[in-house]
């Protein structure tokens, strides 16, 4: 399994460089760096931008390619974003999809932290067709609990 450290990155400099097959790695200047990923999957971890300005904690894991793949936002359990989320979504990536797991702790903080997990969810499922909206997507997107 490889190492994920956190980094910061844009969602549209992730997925392009998702789609870029020979693209070792991306950068958004001073901000962040993609880390890698294993066989056919690229990996990230990180902040990421999506629905405007909005800035998103999470996990994010893809085929390597240039086809069309549907989205799927993968909500991780109480415990958090723990190795069963990160297996789940992984697997999910190995059939053909693009995987995003928000990281709601990371995400919601300060005084959104109060709202509580019900409601973090739901603004993750309101925001759900934000996700789908990638260089390779094809505007499909599930969202499933891990």
């Amino acid at each position: 399994m490889s190492l994920v450290t956190n980094n910061s990155i844009s969602r549209r400099k992730a997925i392009g460089g998702m789609a870029a097959a020979t693209a070792a790695t991306v950068a958004l200047p001073g901000v962040a760096r993609a880390i890698g990923g294993t066989g056919d999957l690229r990996v990230f971890r990180g902040r990421y931008v999506f629905h405007g300005n909005r800035m998103i904690d999470g996990y994010m894991v893809a085929p390597r390619g240039l086809t069309p793949i549907d989205t799927v936002v993968l909500l991780h359990g109480a415990g958090g974003l723990d190795a069963t989320a990160l297996a789940t979504a992984r697997r999910y990536a190995e059939a053909g999809k693009m995987v995003v797991v928000p990281d709601l702790a990371a995400t919601y903080r300060g005084a959104s932290a109060l709202a509580g997990r019900d409601a973090h969810v739901a603004d993750i499922k309101r925001s759900a067709a934000s996700f789908g909206r990638h260089m390779r997507g094809t505007g499909k997107v599930e969202v499933i609990a891990a």
